[in-house]
Formats: structure tokens, C-alpha cells, sequence
């Protein structure tokens, strides 16, 4: 096999530089993006149960958005951060796909800060203790929605 050095490409791997030939199948793949926290989108195929929230509805990560029925399993799905409900692209009984899109969400506006993002100083390690143990000491698990928990 000849091989022209104007075939050769530099490949960078951990700070190294390559003269390789790379294959038609690696110059064509789609680029990795990393998720989009303000777009939730299907991780596996189901029913929509139930939608909790509506357009223009502020959320954080403690609430529930919707339910979905996947694998004979109800899972629950909770928004990765706190934000606004700007679009809902899915009814109840629909059934989805998946990566498909089902809601989109805003960066909540920064005009108007609800008084449990305004703290006193001196109360912020009391309550940042308080958030993540319940009332009796239990740590609270909090579900994503990269990660789920089933519930039947």
C-alpha cells in the first residue's frame, strides 16, 4: 500500500500529535455535544402519563415534571435545574420516542429572585444542612432526567 504524505493528517490524542490516515466512517461521524440542560428529551421510548407543570410554570429540581411509562415501570421525571417552562412539546397519553423532544425550559430571570434564593448570611449553612436531610436526619435522594427512579 502506498501512502502520500499528503494523506497523512495530524490526529491529536492526550497532548500528542499523529500522522495518520483516518477512515471515511471517522471523518463522517457526528461530533459529540454535550446534553442541554434547558432542552429534556426522551432517554427511552414510553407513554406519557401525566404532566405536572405548565408553560411559563417556574421549576427547580425538586419538582416533578412529568411521568412517563416506560418497560412497564412509571418513572418520574425531574428537571436538572432551575428554570421556566417555555415550551411543552407532549400530552398526556402520547406515546414518545426516544431523544425526542418533550420540554424546553428558560434560565429563570435573574430580575426577579424568589426569597428562598435570598438567604441571609448567617442562616446559609443551617439551610444548605437542612436541604439535603430531611426533617429526621435521612438524606433525600433526588432524581434527574439523566437518572430515574421507577415507581409502580
Amino acid at each position: 500500500m502506498d501512502i502520500n504524505q499528503k494523506d497523512l493528517q495530524v490526529f491529536s490524542l492526550e497532548g500528542s500529535d499523529y500522522q495518520t490516515l483516518l477512515t471515511k466512517k471517522f471523518l463522517t461521524r457526528t461530533k459529540y455535544q454535550p446534553d442541554d440542560p434547558t432542552r429534556i428529551i426522551a432517554q427511552i421510548p414510553g407513554t406519557i402519563v401525566k404532566i405536572m407543570v405548565k408553560e411559563g410554570q417556574s421549576v427547580n429540581p425538586a419538582k416533578c415534571l412529568f411521568i412517563i411509562d416506560a418497560m412497564k415501570m412509571k418513572n418520574k421525571v425531574h428537571s436538572t435545574m432551575t428554570g421556566i417552562i417555555s415550551k411543552i412539546h407532549i400530552r398526556e397519553g402520547q406515546i414518545v420516542a426516544k431523544n425526542e423532544l418533550l420540554l424546553e425550559l428558560e434560565e429563570p430571570r435573574s430580575d426577579k429572585k424568589s426569597k428562598k434564593t435570598e438567604r441571609p448570611a448567617e442562616r446559609e449553612g443551617k439551610d444548605s444542612q437542612r436541604s439535603r436531610f430531611g426533617k429526621k436526619g435521612k438524606k433525600i435522594k433526588k432524581t434527574t432526567a439523566h437518572s430515574r427512579s421507577g415507581t409502580r
